[in-house]
């Protein structure tokens, strides 16, 4: 029988559990806790969608800078009167017999220009300030990538345990069913022999029966359970997951050593706490772009530009006339931009932005607080469930020792069987209550090591 012993040692009075297994069948080639963390934190989707956030914002810093680089366009027209504009002009020295008016076209047939322009931004408060917040959102993207790193690895942990603990139900059931298959037989065989009733011996099949029950209800849920588990690691359902760790292997994977560093713990080590701060940080730039707003805007520019007319299409042609040459042109000069007025539109973004600073503020003195909290609840959680799980090994032992010597009466003819379907039920409750104390003690580990912020890869 699948039985669980714990083992407490100090070091550096600091409680440790060791989970011991008597008996733990293991599925060679699987894959264990380390190996499906592990491959979480490179399929999980939500992980993935937050590298993409980093990326993204590392673009934007790029895209952020270019506006503060030099801007060069090039550009060229090309046009063609199909009829020439013109204008009536007064003849001022009329000769007898001439009109009064005189239509004159200005332009010739074919026009065609070519420029090069550049653009320098010279000064802006609010794209210096832009630039400087483009850089801290690429760590508020870290920041939040760290966090969904780690939330990846509670859940995959959690999705992990609860499959080896529902496999660990089933063989204390298959090791009981086992147990009572014999003893249901040998009652039978008194039967027919004429030695028992036949009441003892349809307890004993119920008791059985139930047994397969419950063995088949589990083993439906472990099938449940490990699709829950591939969705949290990221990984296609119709792929074939076969699971090494037992509850034994999990507990030494996740170690209680920081428990002694405990009066040194701070809510700031916590990933949710840099998210909170740096939406504060973010802010306050925010904030500050809004008034760097009120400064004036200064842009520097050149621009060169080549310019033709001509009576006919004759590019192609060579030795024309001083009317048909490029005409060049430069230019250079500043252009400044100050919003005098702006309809109080600035002091509003202002005021909203400083409502979500305080907000912002609030909720990250509301995190230290549940922070706080939940490392003490997760650190008193872990006492106690250690000492369940030492309380419960206890019934179990003594479970197992009162089944073993209800047996040992039945076989020498001074018990009945329903002392021994009552002993079974008992040992059978024992062991279910030790099982979801070990888990709870398991679990407990995880929710401290996510309360205190420390990966558990």
């Amino acid at each position: 029988m699948a039985l669980f012993a714990i083992s407490e040692t100090q070091s550096q009075s600091v409680d440790s559990t060791k989970i011991e297994l008597i008996t733990t069948p293991t599925v060679k080639n699987g894959m264990s806790l380390k190996e499906a963390i592990n491959y979480a934190l490179q399929n999980n989707p939500e992980l993935k969608k937050s590298k993409f956030d980093v990326s993204i914002s590392r673009e934007t810093v790029k895209q952020t800078v270019a506006i503060g680089l030099p801007q060069v366009t090039a550009s060229g027209a090309y046009q063609h009167y199909n009829r020439i504009p013109g204008n009536w002009i007064k003849n001022f020295a009329p000769t007898p017999g001439a009109p009064e008016y005189i239509f004159l076209q200005f332009q010739q047939q074919i026009n065609s220009t070519g420029t090069l322009g550049v653009n320098q931004l010279l000064f802006d408060g609010s794209y210096l300030v832009g630039l400087k917040a483009t850089k801290q959102f690429v760590d508020m993207s870290k920041f939040l990538e760290a966090k969904t790193e780690y939330d990846v690895q509670v859940n995959v942990s959690k999705a992990y345990l609860m499959v080896a603990s529902t496999r660990m139900n089933i063989e204390l059931l298959e090791s009981n069913i086992a147990v009572l298959e014999k003893s249901t037989s040998d009652v039978k065989a008194l039967y027919e022999e004429g030695f028992s009733e036949e009441l003892d011996y349809k307890r004993l099949q119920l008791s059985l029966n139930n047994l397969k029950v419950q063995k088949q209800k589990l083993e439906n849920a472990v099938e449940m359970l490990i699709n829950v588990l591939k969705l949290q690691m990221g990984m296609d359902l119709t792929e074939s997951l076969e699971l090494s760790d037992d509850i034994k292997s999990i507990d030494e994977y996740i170690r209680m050593s920081d428990i002694a560093n405990a009066s040194s713990w701070t809510p700031s080590v916590r990933p949710e706490f840099h998210v909170l701060n740096q939406a504060i940080t973010l802010g306050k730039l925010d904030k500050k772009r809004y008034q760097m707003g009120y400064l004036p805007k200064l842009v520097g520019f050149y621009q060169h530009q080549q310019m033709t007319m001509r009576p006919e299409f004759n590019f192609f042609e060579s030795n024309l006339t001083p009317n048909n040459n490029w005409i060049p042109s430069d230019l250079f000069g500043l252009q400044i931009q100050w919003t005098l007025f702006d309809g109080l539109n600035a002091q509003s973004k202002i005021r909203e932005v400083q409502y979500k600073i305080d907000k912002a503020e609030v909720d990250l003195k509301a995190f230290e607080n549940a922070a706080s909290m939940e490392w003490k609840n997760a650190q008193n959680t872990y006492n106690i469930q250690l000492e369940q799980a030492a309380n419960q090994k206890a019934n179990l032992d003594l479970a197992q020792d009162i089944y073993d010597k209800t047996q040992i009466k039945f076989q020498e003819g001074v018990g009945s069987t329903l002392e021994i379907t009552q002993a079974e039920s008992e040992l059978k409750n024992a062991q279910i209550n030790y099982l979801n104390a070990v888990y709870d003690l398991v679990l407990a580990k995880i929710d401290y090591h996510k309360a205190i912020g420390k990966p558990l890869n």
